[in-house]
């Protein structure tokens, strides 16, 4: 076989000329190509590499991100991240934070966490004229029996104010007894700690007449609370 001559090689590429320009070309282009291949195995290998770890898909902000800016698609993306930099409330998927107002500055790469985002609006999936109104019920006993997506009429003293309203979020019911706590058990039953209400979707129009309602001593809108069947 015969052995390459290292001058020959040279002067098969140096010189004036088309063939031999064309044939430089190639040459470079060919270890360009031969450099790219090796770089891209030489990142695999780290990826793959013990050394690195595991990596998860993490949620980070695209771009920066002020306090109250909807996370929308092109606000965020997927990247892989080392486990063990993973916050532990970061979000891993798109729609834990799509839709979602943030609840603080982001930086362009920074990990968008579920802490960050504001939970679901009770008004999620409500009709857009609905805005939501909380109403103070005197009654604590009426309130204890309504469930968030239940439907409600509230009665003034003129009449029925609002009409089949979706309750949207309820108070907790917060009692104690009075008398057990100055005179002993079994002493008295139970009264309200507080005032208690729920949270309705209502228009604005319904609005306006929940405000004019009358008020009882304590300031509580004289309002009774009558649970629907839907």
């Amino acid at each position: 076989m015969n052995r390459l001559d290292p001058a020959a090689a040279w002067q098969w590429l140096r010189g004036p000329g088309r063939r031999k320009a064309w044939r430089r070309r190639v040459l470079r282009r060919s270890l360009a190509a031969l450099c790219a291949g090796a770089a891209v195995l030489g990142l695999v290998g780290v990826a793959r590499s013990p050394e690195r770890g595991r990596r998860v898909a993490v949620i980070v902000a695209a771009r920066p991100l002020a306090v109250g800016e909807v996370a929308t698609p092109d606000a965020v993306r997927t990247v892989l991240y080392p486990a063990d930099l993973v916050p532990d409330d970061a979000a891993h998927q798109p729609a834990q934070v799509l839709g979602r107002p943030v609840t603080a500055a982001l930086s362009a790469g920074e990990p968008v966490t579920t802490r960050r985002v504001r939970p679901d609006s009770v008004l999620a999936g409500q009709p857009m004229d609905l805005v939501a109104f909380h109403v103070t019920i005197p009654d604590a006993r009426a309130v204890s029996m309504v469930r968030p997506g239940d439907r409600i009429d509230l009665v003034g003293p003129a009449g029925v104010v609002a009409h089949s309203a979706p309750v949207l979020s309820v108070d907790p019911v917060v009692t104690t007894d009075f008398g057990s706590v100055l005179q002993g058990p079994g002493s008295s039953s139970g009264y309200d700690l507080k005032d208690v209400g729920v949270v309705v979707g209502v228009d604005q129009p319904t609005i306006l007449s929940l405000a004019a309602v009358q008020q009882d001593a304590l300031g509580r809108p004289q309002l009774s609370l009558v649970l629907r069947s839907r």
